[in-house]
């Protein structure tokens, strides 16, 4: 059974209600499948707060925008991906509804009353969060958060991916054109399984063009959506961290997202001269070793990829194929 890096199973979900004639209501939105009312959800988002997070999954899931409060109205626990989520909640006053949102061809939305939302939902935990809702809102503290709103610009985000473990069964073909080993063929798929549950998603891909960085692409694409665009540079071919410092650095000031598919020492050298700051334990991991198939989460400086330079990054996660056996 796979398992995940434990960041992935900190969510947080927005608590969305209006005051209707003077009454409170609260929207539900149905799950993917249409079966059970539930609240907008998702993964904390890296370089994002919780509350922050939870209006993103608010505008994905419901379609809706608002004002977010920073203080929690509790926590619930949900069975996920072979684990238990801990999903905050936020209240979210709502000052607007989209007719049309992304997930609105497979999800509904219902306005009920406090006392009503809460017994349509199916756990405990979360019903008592529903049921508090009318309390919290007469706190001085809670009312002045949605008067100020949460102000939060999403940090940029790099992802560092080191192409899957290559074959040396062929000694006759160029370093260039080694494919893939079945080992590299299957820690890419276990890695495009994370990609797909941790939301990375990047604007733009910048990848190696040799062989094996093009199989490791072609085996998580699927999974990274659609990415903006994808180049592929001669000059990326085993670049040094220099190298790909001035690519990242030359990134359009609007993108939030990057991901450099390259080689070792390169991609190693970059990360460890990048980041400053972050879990100890995951940078002493990723200092030890950079391995096929490894990925690395960096969030960027405020000032963005112009900005980027030694230790100026925060480091969210580190990631190996080993991790998900």
């Amino acid at each position: 059974m796979i398992t995940f890096p434990e960041w992935i199973y900190r969510q947080s979900g927005a608590l969305p209600f209006r005051l209707k004639k003077d009454k409170l209501e609260v929207l539900l939105i149905s799950s993917r499948k249409g079966k059970r009312w539930v609240i907008p959800k998702g993964i904390v988002e890296p370089g994002m707060s919780g509350p922050a997070s939870a209006a993103n999954e608010a505008a994905e899931e419901a379609g809706i925008e608002g004002r977010m409060s920073a203080h929690a109205l509790g926590t619930y626990c949900r069975d996920k991906w072979g684990g238990t989520c801990e999903v905050e909640v936020f209240p979210m006053r709502v000052t607007r509804e989209h007719v049309d949102w992304p997930e609105s061809s497979i999800r509904k939305r219902q306005w009920l009353a406090c006392e009503d939302a809460a017994l349509q939902v199916r756990n405990k935990a979360l019903e008592k969060i529903i049921k508090s809702l009318p309390e919290a809102l007469d706190k001085p503290q809670v009312m002045a958060d949605f008067d100020e709103g949460i102000v939060e610009t999403p940090r940029k985000l790099l992802y560092l991916f080191r192409h899957a473990k290559s074959s040396w069964d062929n000694p006759s073909l160029d370093d260039f054109d080694r494919p893939l080993a079945p080992r590299g063929e299957a820690a890419s798929k276990s890695m495009a399984r994370y990609f797909e549950l941790a939301d990375v998603h990047p604007d733009l891909v910048l990848c190696s063009p040799s062989a094996r960085t093009r199989a490791t692409l072609a085996n998580v694409r699927a999974a990274l959506g659609s990415p903006g665009s994808v180049k592929f540079d001669d000059a990326l071919y085993h670049a040094g961290s220099a190298t790909l410092m001035d690519f990242l650095r030359a990134v359009p000031t609007d993108l939030g997202s990057v991901m450099v598919i390259g080689h070792n020492p390169g991609l190693e050298s970059l990360a460890h001269r990048l980041v400053g700051d972050g879990d100890s334990d995951e940078i002493a991991k990723m200092r030890s070793k950079f391995p096929t198939a490894a990925l690395a989460i960096l969030v960027l400086p405020a000032g963005g990829w112009s900005e980027i330079g030694r230790g100026s990054c925060k480091l969210h996660s580190f990631v190996v194929p080993r991790d998900l056996e």
